[in-house]
Protein backbone atom coordinates (compact mmCIF):
# COMPACT_ATOMS: atom_id res chain seq x y z
CA UNK A 1 0.00 0.00 0.00
CA UNK A 2 1.36 3.38 -1.01
CA UNK A 3 1.43 6.17 1.54
CA UNK A 4 0.23 9.53 0.27
CA UNK A 5 2.39 12.44 1.38
CA UNK A 6 0.82 15.85 1.77
CA UNK A 7 3.12 18.69 0.76
CA UNK A 8 3.16 22.34 1.76
CA UNK A 9 5.51 24.99 0.42
CA UNK A 10 7.76 24.39 3.45
CA UNK A 11 7.90 20.62 2.97
CA UNK A 12 8.60 21.09 -0.75
CA UNK A 13 11.39 23.56 -0.04
CA UNK A 14 12.96 20.96 2.26
CA UNK A 15 12.43 18.24 -0.37
CA UNK A 16 14.28 20.23 -3.04
CA UNK A 17 16.81 21.89 -0.75
CA UNK A 18 15.79 25.44 -1.66
CA UNK A 19 14.09 28.33 0.11
CA UNK A 20 10.33 28.84 0.13
CA UNK A 21 10.85 31.97 -2.00
CA UNK A 22 12.67 29.85 -4.58
CA UNK A 23 9.69 27.48 -4.68
CA UNK A 24 7.44 30.48 -5.39
CA UNK A 25 9.59 31.37 -8.40
CA UNK A 26 9.16 27.82 -9.76
CA UNK A 27 5.35 27.99 -10.00
CA UNK A 28 5.09 29.74 -13.35
CA UNK A 29 7.76 27.86 -15.35
CA UNK A 30 6.63 24.53 -13.88
CA UNK A 31 2.97 25.25 -14.64
CA UNK A 32 1.86 25.01 -11.02
CA UNK A 33 -1.05 26.86 -9.46
CA UNK A 34 -0.20 27.27 -5.77
CA UNK A 35 -2.72 26.63 -3.01
CA UNK A 36 -4.91 29.67 -2.41
CA UNK A 37 -4.68 29.49 1.34
CA UNK A 38 -1.48 30.22 3.26
CA UNK A 39 -0.17 26.88 4.50
CA UNK A 40 -2.31 25.07 1.90
CA UNK A 41 -1.46 21.73 0.36
CA UNK A 42 -0.25 20.94 -3.14
CA UNK A 43 -2.03 18.25 -5.14
CA UNK A 44 -0.15 15.25 -6.55
CA UNK A 45 -0.07 16.63 -10.11
CA UNK A 46 1.56 19.87 -8.95
CA UNK A 47 4.17 17.98 -6.93
CA UNK A 48 4.92 15.87 -10.00
CA UNK A 49 5.30 19.00 -12.14
CA UNK A 50 7.66 20.50 -9.54
CA UNK A 51 9.61 17.23 -9.39
CA UNK A 52 10.16 17.29 -13.16
CA UNK A 53 11.11 20.97 -13.02
CA UNK A 54 13.59 20.18 -10.25
CA UNK A 55 15.14 17.36 -12.29
CA UNK A 56 15.42 19.57 -15.36
CA UNK A 57 17.10 22.43 -13.52
CA UNK A 58 19.28 20.32 -11.23
CA UNK A 59 20.39 17.37 -13.34
CA UNK A 60 19.79 18.54 -16.92
CA UNK A 61 21.13 21.96 -15.92
CA UNK A 62 18.41 23.88 -17.72
CA UNK A 63 17.45 27.45 -16.86
CA UNK A 64 13.86 28.43 -16.14
CA UNK A 65 13.54 29.93 -19.64
CA UNK A 66 15.06 26.85 -21.28
CA UNK A 67 12.53 24.70 -19.43
CA UNK A 68 9.67 26.86 -20.67
CA UNK A 69 11.02 27.15 -24.23
CA UNK A 70 12.43 23.65 -24.79
CA UNK A 71 10.95 21.10 -22.39
CA UNK A 72 7.30 22.15 -22.26
CA UNK A 73 6.84 22.51 -26.05
CA UNK A 74 8.35 19.03 -26.52
CA UNK A 75 5.67 17.55 -24.29
CA UNK A 76 7.63 17.18 -21.07
CA UNK A 77 10.92 16.12 -19.58
CA UNK A 78 10.72 12.54 -20.85
CA UNK A 79 10.55 13.72 -24.48
CA UNK A 80 13.27 16.31 -23.91
CA UNK A 81 15.67 13.75 -22.40
CA UNK A 82 14.90 11.31 -25.21
CA UNK A 83 15.68 13.97 -27.82
CA UNK A 84 18.56 15.88 -26.17
CA UNK A 85 20.41 13.08 -24.35
CA UNK A 86 19.13 10.25 -26.54
CA UNK A 87 17.98 7.94 -23.77
CA UNK A 88 14.73 7.29 -21.99
CA UNK A 89 13.96 9.21 -18.82
CA UNK A 90 14.15 5.97 -16.83
CA UNK A 91 17.61 5.16 -18.20
CA UNK A 92 18.70 8.74 -17.50
CA UNK A 93 17.52 8.48 -13.88
CA UNK A 94 19.17 5.08 -13.41
CA UNK A 95 22.53 6.34 -14.68
CA UNK A 96 24.74 7.61 -11.80
CA UNK A 97 26.77 9.57 -14.34
CA UNK A 98 23.80 11.95 -14.74
CA UNK A 99 21.89 11.95 -11.45
CA UNK A 100 22.39 11.35 -7.74
CA UNK A 101 20.95 7.89 -7.10
CA UNK A 102 20.19 8.71 -3.46
CA UNK A 103 18.13 11.79 -4.25
CA UNK A 104 14.56 11.41 -2.93
CA UNK A 105 13.04 13.10 -6.00
CA UNK A 106 14.89 10.74 -8.34
CA UNK A 107 13.67 7.75 -6.31
CA UNK A 108 10.08 9.03 -6.32
CA UNK A 109 10.03 9.62 -10.07
CA UNK A 110 11.53 6.18 -10.72
CA UNK A 111 8.80 4.71 -8.51
CA UNK A 112 6.14 6.60 -10.50
CA UNK A 113 7.63 5.41 -13.80
CA UNK A 114 7.60 1.80 -12.55
CA UNK A 115 3.99 2.14 -11.40
CA UNK A 116 2.96 3.68 -14.73
CA UNK A 117 4.76 0.93 -16.68
CA UNK A 118 3.05 -1.74 -14.57
CA UNK A 119 -0.32 -0.11 -15.20
CA UNK A 120 0.31 0.10 -18.96
CA UNK A 121 1.35 -3.56 -19.16
CA UNK A 122 -1.46 -4.83 -16.97
CA UNK A 123 -3.57 -5.61 -19.99
CA UNK A 124 -6.11 -2.89 -19.20
CA UNK A 125 -7.62 -1.60 -22.39
CA UNK A 126 -10.35 0.96 -22.71
CA UNK A 127 -13.32 -0.22 -24.69
CA UNK A 128 -13.58 1.41 -28.07
CA UNK A 129 -16.90 2.67 -29.30
CA UNK A 130 -17.62 0.52 -32.33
Amino acid sequence: MECKVIHTRISLSQRYGVTTNAIKSWYSPAGVIPPRKKGGYFNNEDVERLDFFYLATRFCRLTFKEYENKVLPMGGLANYVLHAIEMSLKDFLLNPEYVDQNNIVVKDILRRLERDAAYQSSGFRARSAA
